[in-house]
């Protein structure tokens, strides 16, 4: 059973309030006790489950009357989805992404589940950072030195508010020295989405940034998306896992384009 398969039917098969057994999880899915050890480990890290002695939990949610129907934006999967395919090289991206992130500098980080493995693994530090994602919203607000930006304004954290001194919102009054960003896809044509609204919310945003880093498993070489947020040529750096295909090795060469790429 592939990964991403066993993880889903890890997340299916926990019981509501209270612990489900390592062994049984092991039996269900016909693997051994330590490869759903390190499911169960992975998971908790990403937020899915909640990790105890013995077992897994399902993470307690809070409701408060029926959950309306979802926006879905066309051609993206759900966040929940995303955020399990490919989590080692993800890890991998992220981790060397950090070093591309500067305090002493103003960054946009768009919204993925490749730029929240950034998020979650950037230092507390006197960072300035602009985001859109509420995932990496909610993993910077435990970085208390972290200056916390949204187009709406400043989070000031202890009183609990969204604060901005510019009556049209903040995102444009700000410069960025550059934007970590993900992509549906990576082609000839750009960096590529698949839903209008996207394009233009990710094209505001790089306009606001000197410079794109894009932060992409190999898998987006080979995938397929039909709308352009840029071209290859506005893109500074992309980082992504080693095994990424020797064409697309050749067209970012092409095209100018820093390639950094990571062992997952």
């Amino acid at each position: 059973m592939h990964t991403e398969d066993r993880w889903r039917a890890i997340l299916t098969s926990l019981a509501a309030e209270r612990v489900t057994p390592i062994e049984l999880l092991a039996d269900r899915l016909n693997v051994s006790s330590a490869t759903i050890r390190r499911d169960i480990k992975m998971l908790d890290e990403i937020g899915r489950l909640r990790r105890v002695r013995g077992g897994a939990m399902p993470v307690s949610e809070s409701s408060s009357g029926p959950v309306p129907a979802p926006s879905q934006l066309i051609g993206q999967e759900p966040y929940s989805e995303a955020e399990i395919r490919n989590v080692r090289q993800k890890r991998a991206i992220g981790k060397a992404a950090v070093a591309y992130c500067d305090p002493n500098e103003a960054i946009i980080i768009d919204g993925g589940s490749t730029t929240k493995m950034l998020a979650d693994m950037l230092p507390n530090e006197p960072y300035q950072i602009l985001t859109t994602s509420l995932p990496i919203i909610q993993a910077l607000l435990l970085k208390s030195r972290v200056k916390l930006l949204i187009p709406g304004g400043e989070v000031f954290r202890e009183q609990n508010i969204l604060l901005s001194p510019y009556e049209d919102g903040l995102l444009d009054n700000f410069s960025a020295a550059k934007i970590l960003m993900g992509a549906q896809a990576i082609t000839a044509g750009g960096l590529m989405q698949t839903d209008p609204l996207l394009v233009q919310a990710e094209r505001r945003l790089i306009d606001r940034a000197d410079k794109i880093i894009v932060l992409a498993d190999a898998s987006k070489f080979t995938a397929r998306a039909g709308l352009s947020v840029c071209s290859l040529s506005r893109i500074s750096t992309v980082i992504t896992n080693d095994d990424i295909p020797a064409a697309a090795r050749r067209m970012l060469g092409d095209a100018g384009v820093e390639l950094v790429t990571v062992a997952a």
